[in-house]
This record gives structure tokens, C-alpha cells and sequence, in this order.
């Protein structure tokens, strides 16, 4: 990616020192830093004091002093290196003492992360306020923030969805009328679990779990809930249909499945991608099953959704209050792109329609596999494909919209609008 032509100090950009930063990601190492030194400060660096820090046109500036000395460090966060420039000693060719001092006394544990510093093409040329983030000051530093309407800000190295290939799930269709399941006094449904897959107590995928009810007079409504069913076992003495005991045999399956596992050293990059592979595979595996059970689900008196906020509250006797009546329905959601011109940067929205009526998306209650209206939060339809799934989540978590500055959508994100292109409709205006 090309850098901006700014000029500080009367030096451009291009005569700044370059440091590499580690592959995918904004970390800078200090043994990178070392190598790079024609000196070292060892073990204990000379006092360096940093005075004030601010960022404008996208640089971050430090002003420090040394044994009596000020001077200005300019850190500039790119793709894949750290560019640095001082005041005083550093160009292109050679990292001087300050900056070398300046980037040592921000190094924690023997490294530094400029994450919060890398917003590469928000700032225009010249201008030292931007139209994608808010700067503010503060005592203890700078917090640097997006500004609402860019919620969905890309930028490169952000992780993408994959939009290599569409594979449809067969989906089981009802057979011949709809018949409804048999009810008695105590009788058997089924709970929808459900949870905000961005909360950090989250710990599951949604998934199906039976429970036992007593139904109030007349058999129309339940008067209480009894227990959650996790075994055959669970279900003595209660008359299951046939429909109910394969549905039964289906969600048993689903719970070892929906747990998210997590990597006791997810800072490893190899640990992080078994993992990773292991939670798409029981993804898979669990949005398959969810696509057996629907049809047999539609059959059912009594279902219901549960906002779990974790794996650990499915358990034992359900919460009347917890638990709200919910449908499902066999009409498939169908996913297309809008890609619009903003200017200084392209907006690339996701739009979902079933039966050809858009549905505005309830981000409240992401359901990963399944989608539902604002309007009618009770009603969920079911997805078709995994890349769909993984495209609706991607897209939820920055309200179904992404902003794409123009300086880089060429290089870093007009492939994956061009892959997205292969299996949906893009209109482009």
C-alpha cells in the first residue's frame, strides 16, 4: 500500500526510517527494534522523558527530552512496518538515538503493539482532522476512536470472511400436510438457545434443547416449566411422537457441539488456528443438524427462545420468565450486496430478503445460522449455506455496513467484493 505524500519536519514520508512489524499484525518486536540499531542501550536505556504525545494527519508524535535535550518522534503505523522519523537524527538510512530511545520506552514485555495508532487513508492530505475518527487528549494519552457513522471502517489486514466457494445446505422439507405434535398435561418442546456470540461470557452457537412442561387448561399454554432434557432418560413416562423422539435424537446431538472451545495460548499463532478449525467444523456439523430439525421443529406446539448468556445457565428447571414463544419458518433468506460511492470512500452494505421483502436484521439478537425482523423478533428463518452464515455475522457486527477508504480498496478489498460477487447479487451505484 502507498503511502500519502505528507511532509513533517520538511522530511516526506518516503525518508523515514522503515521497521518491520510482525506478519499480520501492528507489533513491533524488540529484538526487530535491536537488530536495527548500530548501538544498543542494553539492559537499562538512559532516561528518556515523554513530554506529550498527539496525532495528526495520522502520525503519532512524541515529544521527549534526553539529559536536557527535547526532540520530536513521528511514528507512522503502515501495512506491514513501523516508519519512524526524528528532529534531529533519523532518516531513512539510519534509526537515530531518539527514536530508537523513544520506541524502547514504549515497549512493554519486549514489544508494542500500534494498533490503536494504524488508520491508514482516514486522514486527507494536509488536513489534520479526519472524516472517519475522533482524536481526543487526554492526560494519560490519546484515545482515538471511530466516529459512528463508521462503525464498519476495513482496514488492511482486517480479517475477511472466505468467499472461495457456496456450498448449500440440503435442507429437509416437510412431508405431506403439516401435522402437529400430540399435547398432554405434561408434554415436551423445544428451546431455541440462543446468545450475543460478542459477549465475553458467551460461550456457545445456538442450538436446540427439549424441555418438560405442564400445559394449563385446555392444553394452550404452559403453566410451568419442569426441566431441560438432555437424555432419554429425562423423558420417562412422557408419550414422544415419532417426530419428537427424532428431533430428541437430533438437539442430544447439537449441545456437545455448540461449546466454543478457546486456546490456553491463543497468543500462538499454531494453537489459535486448531482451535479456529475445530470451532468451524462443529459449526458446520451443528448448522447441518439445524437444517434435519427444522421441518420437525415446524410441527411442534410449543417452542421458545432463551437468551443464555453462556452454556452454564442451560441447565436444570427453565425460567418462566426467561423464556420467550418463538416460530420458524422454511422460507430461505436470500443475501445480496449493495456497493455505493461516498466520495473519499465505497460503502459495501448486506441486504437480506425473504420471499422478496427485505427484512431489517435485528442486531439485538444475532442468531448466527438464523435471522429474524426487528418487526417480528419471534419469527426466524433459517440460512442456507455456511458462507452465508459466516457473511451475516461478519456483516452484524458493524451494522450491516462497511466503509472502505478509496486509497486501498483497490489492493485490499476489492477481491473480496469481486468473491462475493461469484455467488451474490452486487448492485453498484
Amino acid at each position: 500500500m502507498k503511502t500519502k505524500s505528507i511532509t513533517i519536519a520538511d522530511k516526506p514520508l518516503s525518508r523515514f526510517y522503515q521497521l518491520p512489524l510482525e506478519k499480520g499484525s501492528r507489533v513491533l518486536r524488540l529484538a526487530v527494534l535491536e537488530s536495527h540499531c548500530t548501538f544498543s542501550a542494553g539492559k537499562r536505556p538512559e532516561p528518556l522523558g515523554i513530554t506529550s504525545l498527539s496525532f495528526e494527519q495520522g502520525l503519532l508524535i512524541v515529544t521527549v527530552k534526553l539529559e536536557g535535550e527535547g526532540a520530536r518522534v513521528y511514528i507512522a503505523v503502515a501495512y506491514d512496518c513501523l516508519l519512524v522519523s526524528c528532529s534531529v537524527d533519523t532518516d531513512e538510512s539510519y534509526l537515530g538515538r531518539y527514536a530508537y530511545l523513544t520506541l524502547r520506552a514504549m515497549m512493554r514485555s519486549g514489544y508494542c503493539d500500534f494498533q490503536a495508532y494504524y488508520w491508514p487513508g482516514c486522514f486527507a492530505l494536509g488536513n489534520k482532522r479526519s472524516g472517519f475518527v475522533d482524536v481526543v487528549k487526554k492526560p494519560d494519552g490519546i484515545t482515538i476512536t471511530l466516529k459512528q457513522k463508521f462503525s464498519g471502517l476495513f482496514r488492511p489486514g482486517d480479517d475477511l470472511p472466505d468467499v472461495t466457494e457456496r456450498a448449500v445446505v440440503p435442507r429437509e422439507r416437510l412431508s405431506g400436510k403439516q401435522v402437529m405434535a400430540r399435547l398432554a398435561p405434561v408434554s415436551i418442546g423445544y428451546c431455541f438457545a440462543n446468545t450475543d456470540l460478542q459477549h465475553f461470557n458467551s460461550n456457545h452457537y445456538p442450538f436446540l434443547v427439549p424441555y418438560v412442561f405442564a400445559a394449563t387448561a385446555y392444553l394452550k399454554t404452559v403453566k410451568s416449566f419442569k426441566r431441560f432434557v438432555f437424555n432419554t432418560n429425562d423423558v420417562d413416562g412422557i408419550s414422544l411422537s415419532p417426530q419428537q423422539e427424532e428431533l430428541n435424537s437430533i438437539c442430544f446431538a447439537m449441545k456437545p457441539l455448540a461449546a466454543i472451545r478457546f486456546s490456553a495460548n491463543a497468543n500462538l499463532p499454531e494453537t489459535a488456528a486448531k482451535t479456529n478449525a475445530v470451532n468451524d467444523a462443529n459449526q458446520l456439523a451443528l448448522f447441518k443438524l439445524w437444517n434435519k430439525a427444522l421441518p420437525l421443529l415446524m410441527q411442534q406446539r410449543f417452542t421458545h427462545h432463551f437468551n443464555t448468556y453462556g452454556l452454564r445457565n442451560v441447565t436444570g428447571k427453565p425460567v418462566m420468565r426467561d423464556m420467550k414463544m418463538v416460530e420458524f419458518a422454511m422460507e430461505v433468506p436470500v443475501l445480496s450486496f449493495a456497493l455505493k460511492d461516498e466520495g473519499d470512500y465505497y460503502e459495501l452494505l448486506l441486504k437480506i430478503k425473504v420471499k422478496g421483502k427485505l427484512l431489517h436484521l435485528n442486531t439485538d439478537q444475532p442468531g448466527l445460522f438464523l435471522v429474524c425482523d426487528s418487526a417480528k423478533p419471534y419469527l426466524w428463518y433459517l440460512l442456507e449455506a455456511e458462507m452465508d452464515y459466516k457473511l451475516v455475522w461478519f456483516f452484524s457486527k458493524v451494522n450491516f455496513r462497511v466503509q472502505v477508504p478509496k486509497g486501498y480498496y483497490r489492493e485490499f478489498f476489492e477481491g473480496f467484493v469481486e468473491g462475493v460477487g461469484k455467488w451474490y447479487e452486487v448492485k453498484r451505484g
